[in-house]
């Protein structure tokens, strides 16, 4: 969108650089996930144990529009980092934080990722058990970090709004658990309008709307039917499936879904699109990610970006702005520490200073 964005990263660099980096050895910067998260973004790298380079950083932040950080609120109050310091030197600072467990509360000092404080603790990953005593759903990696950031970033720009109106910056944060609990909004209400406000789970053989249910093909392929609204699918779920309308209507949701079953398992995903499709019965079947890759809507609407140079896709921004339609950023990920002189320079470092310093850190290179 036109910002510069520097990524100040520890001696040694991201602990993401290395991940999967054996698996793209064009990539000097480090593997995918980092190329992900990064591209298009300057990187310094600082010894914020050192005075000197945390002075570095303070001096950087005294012109800055936004500081984003994901470390805990007391090691940045250690040094001199967090908000009420920074904000006497720079009052038009926008100061956000992402934190697992957000600022107040027992927790609010306790290490955490997302798939502790976004999906174990919201009740997602109990939610994804089939039954009671089922298995949890395995969670990927990273989902509850990139919903929570995106979530930042519109409390940034409310800020940001706020800021070209009065002149002054403000705290924001967001948390991976209110994130999750957020997400889960839906099903934590039902519970809390339970008797005694205990949850209960729902069998998919008992669904509350037997055209909004799942339902398993012949080739294991699994069609979600989309038909939330009461009786507007009735007619032709029963055509597509050659069903009794009237005994369909008189059914209870347990026995519709008991009639709905031993049909969909006779023929796979193949054979039910296009009957469901000239039935018009609303249903998306559950595909896979190699699918997802390939798909033909996905790339229409700019889902995914190929660089010159890589072996593979990077995924876009799921937010497009009609004044910016080329909303990728510019060029790939940085090498770590590529940029750590020339940003010190900029702000006010001698070229013999900012060499000196940027050899006194390690950085991270790649093995190739």
């Amino acid at each position: 969108m036109g910002a510069e964005v520097i990524k100040v990263e520890r001696p040694g660099g991201d602990g993401w650089r290395g991940d999967r980096a054996a698996k793209t050895p064009e990539s000097k910067a480090g593997g995918p996930h980092f190329a992900q998260n990064n591209r298009g973004k300057k990187s310094i790298v600082l010894d914020l144990k050192k005075d000197s380079h945390l002075e570095a950083l303070r001096r950087l932040l005294k012109d800055a529009d936004v500081f984003i950080t994901n470390v805990r609120y007391p090691g940045l109050q250690r040094m001199g980092l967090d908000y009420e310091s920074l904000s006497k030197e720079n009052p038009r600072l926008i100061y956000a934080i992402l934190t697992a467990w957000g600022l107040k509360g027992d927790r609010k000092d306790d290490p955490g990722y997302d798939v502790g404080a976004f999906w174990a603790a919201s009740g997602l990953q109990d939610f994804s058990k089939p039954t009671d005593d089922g298995h949890v759903g395995q969670f990927p990696p990273a989902i509850g970090d990139h919903m929570t950031a995106l979530q930042l970033l519109s409390g940034i720009g409310l800020a940001l709004w706020h800021r070209d109106r009065t002149g002054l910056g403000q705290f924001v944060e967001a948390s991976l658990l209110r994130s999750g609990i957020w997400g889960m909004s839906y099903p934590i209400l039902n519970t809390a309008l339970n008797p005694g406000g205990k949850f209960i789970r729902e069998p998919r053989t008992q669904h509350y709307r037997p055209t909004f249910n799942v339902y398993k093909c012949k080739d294991g392929a699994w069609i979600q039917l989309l038909g939330l609204d009461e009786g507007r699918f009735d007619e032709g779920i029963c055509k597509a499936l050659q069903m009794d309308l009237e005994k369909f209507k008189n059914a209870t949701n347990t026995e519709r879904i008991a009639m709905m079953d031993p049909i969909f398992i006779l023929h796979p995903a193949s054979h039910w699109e296009p009957v469901l499709t000239q039935h018009n019965v609303w249903y998306q079947r559950a595909v896979r990610l190699d699918e997802v890759l390939l798909s033909p809507q996905a790339h229409a609407i700019g889902a995914f970006h190929k660089l010159p140079g890589t072996s593979y896709p990077y995924i876009t921004s799921p937010v497009q702005l009609s004044c910016n339609p080329n909303h990728f950023p510019k060029g790939g990920p940085p090498i770590c520490g590529e940029h750590t002189e020339e940003i010190l320079k900029s702000i006010g470092y001698s070229p013999s200073d900012a060499a000196r310093m940027d050899k006194e850190t390690a950085k991270w290179e790649a093995k190739l």
